[in-house]
């Protein structure tokens, strides 16, 4: 089975295809790599809020601090959704140090002082 893809690491945009494994198309060893990986492990960073208590917001913006499998991200979103976080927050605090046991840190987007 071959499956073709637009590249997204640069604005080139190459047609990619990938198949058994092997891919063709790519300008870049980059976009080989990410080609290749996008078919065997696809991987991605997550965005989302978790609640802010005591904060001048009700929510605080969080992202993974690294990309983590595509297949986990509904689980991700689950133990985000249940988290409460205590004002005042800095920007890249770490939020949740093993996000649905996938080993990668959940990390504050923004900073968000106390009231």
């Amino acid at each position: 089975m071959t499956k073709t893809m637009t590249c997204i690491v640069c604005p080139m945009g190459c047609q990619i295809s990938v198949a058994e494994g092997e891919a063709r198309g790519y300008s870049c060893p980059r976009g080989k790599s990410w080609a290749e990986q996008e078919v065997s492990k696809p991987m991605r960073t997550l965005t989302t809020t978790v609640l802010l208590i005591g904060g001048e917001y009700p929510l605080l913006p969080v992202r993974t601090q690294l990309p983590v499998p595509k297949s986990k991200l509904m689980d991700c979103l689950r133990h985000a959704n249940s988290l409460r976080v205590e004002a005042p927050v800095e920007v890249g605090q770490v939020i949740c140090p093993d996000l649905a046991e996938t080993g990668v840190s959940l990390i504050a987007a923004r900073t968000a002082g106390g009231q």
